[in-house]
């Protein structure tokens, strides 16, 4: 049996184990470092903006489903009538991502610039998230991924979400290059890798610096110096020498 080799694929290797039972990777293989396979669960939340802004909703939802995700959207959920607060309750803990669609609706809506009768659908859901990010704000800042799309701007994305000092995702396309650095989050994908630590260069110094010299006494020779008698004796080891002042 061929074993795999590190430049083929998850797609491969899943195939092939299932079709060729005997089949094994080698101890090079890099399958452990390949994204999950499991779908991630992503609730898109948006604005009934305008039927044109719904069919672009619809449109990217259909997109990220074909690119591996489930993707939760109000707009697949009418075939009966529903509770739509308990369904986003339900929908918004269940998801592992929440995409925010910008637009100056959301905006206004979401930081309560709007009469207490309008939106109230998104009022609510704009304040369940609000009360995610408030009750665990590290795990929800992660989930919730404020998304803007082609024809909007940052400044529509709700202030709650900090438009000027956390990640947002501008979508260039509904393509794979035109979402990539959504996809990127969505798929556990980064474009870089930082790499493993290694070892601590031994860098010696490129010249030592010589060392001071210090002058030695002459061997076997002590002296002691006594003032005494109004004259200065030096007292050597061989003799007294006399100096008198």
């Amino acid at each position: 049996m061929e074993p795999i080799m590190p430049d083929q694929s998850a797609h491969q290797v899943s195939t092939l184990a299932i079709l060729l039972p005997g089949f094994r990777c080698t101890d090079e293989c890099y399958c452990s470092d390949m994204p999950e396979s499991d779908p991630k669960r992503v609730f898109v939340s948006y604005t009934h903006d305008s039927p044109a802004h719904k069919d672009q909703v619809l449109a990217f939802s259909e997109f990220l489903t074909r690119n591996g995700m489930e993707v939760t959207l109000d707009q697949w959920k009418l075939a009966h009538r529903q509770d739509w607060y308990v369904w986003a309750i339900k929908s918004i803990e269940a998801a592992d991502f929440v995409i925010v669609v910008a637009s100056e609706t959301y905006r206004r809506v979401a930081d309560g610039y709007t009469p207490a009768g309008g939106n109230r659908g998104l009022q609510s859901e704009a304040a369940l998230l609000r009360e995610k990010l408030h009750s665990d704000r590290p795990t929800w800042t992660r989930k919730i991924l404020p998304v803007v799309f082609p024809g909007h701007t940052p400044a529509e994305i709700p202030e709650f979400l900090q438009p000027q000092t956390a990640d947002h995702y501008s979508v260039a396309g509904f393509t794979v290059a035109g979402c990539e650095s959504l996809l990127r989050v969505l798929t556990g994908q980064p474009p870089h890798v930082e790499p493993i630590r290694g070892q601590r260069p031994d860098l010696p110094p490129r010249s030592a610096r010589p060392a001071r010299s210090q002058p030695s006494p002459t061997p076997g020779l002590t002296q002691k110096v006594d003032s005494r008698g109004g004259g200065i004796t030096i007292v050597n080891q061989g003799g007294d020498q006399n100096v008198s002042l």
